[in-house]
């Protein structure tokens, strides 16, 4: 089979635009289709705003997904300049001029790709966050030397070297609990210099 070239570059403007009016009488123009890079940019946003962490924990902030989609929609597929806007501000036009069941169908095809891109980012983002609170990597923080192969003659030296000490002061602790049960033993017991007799007087 011969190979073609093609202007790869000129597909991602192939898009038809269409005009939805709403009950207040506002043209919207929205596109049917965004070049890819645009589908990830649009979902990497989206996952940015709403997978994120507080306190060490992982939170999915499902209830504002809707707005925050709403807001994605007039940002990426439509005419409306979404800079200063909030997203419930654009929530509450699209809902109250009953357009979005219109844009919903226009970019429905398309769309599909960006919700797609969106869950897969969600989920790394979650898998990463769990990943790095797992048993494994506390292993590997504790013990790294064990997974990355570094020479561990130092590292075993070092706890050698801690043992040894651990062992000595855990002997001479030995020793000192010895002596007073020696002195117990005998019927005297020093206390602050001075020697206290508990043996029987005959």
């Amino acid at each position: 089979m011969e190979k073609r070239k093609f202007e790869f570059g000129k597909y991602a403007d192939m898009y038809d635009e269409k005009e939805v009016t709403g009950k207040d009488g506002i043209k919207v123009i929205v596109r049917d289709h965004i070049p890819y890079t645009e589908k990830e940019a649009m979902a990497t946003e989206m996952a940015e705003i709403l997978v994120m962490t507080h306190d060490n924990s992982c939170a999915f902030e499902s209830y504002e997904f809707d707005k925050y989609e709403k807001f994605m929609i007039a940002k990426y597929y439509t005419d409306i300049d979404t800079d200063g806007v909030t997203p419930e501000e654009i929530a509450d036009f699209f809902v109250n001029n009953e357009i979005m069941p219109e844009i919903n169908d226009i970019i429905r095809k398309d769309y599909n790709a960006v919700d797609d891109i969106y869950w897969r980012i969600a989920d790394a983002f979650t898998k990463t966050y769990e990943d790095d609170r797992c048993l494994t990597k506390a292993l590997r923080t504790s013990f790294g030397f064990l997974f990355n192969g570094e020479d561990i003659t130092k590292s075993l030296a070092q706890a050698e070297g801690v043992r040894d000490s651990l062992f000595d002061a855990l002997g001479a602790l030995r020793k000192i609990e010895a002596d007073k049960e020696e002195k117990i033993d005998s019927g005297k017991v020093t206390i602050g210099g001075n020697i206290i007799s508990f043996a029987k007087k005959e």
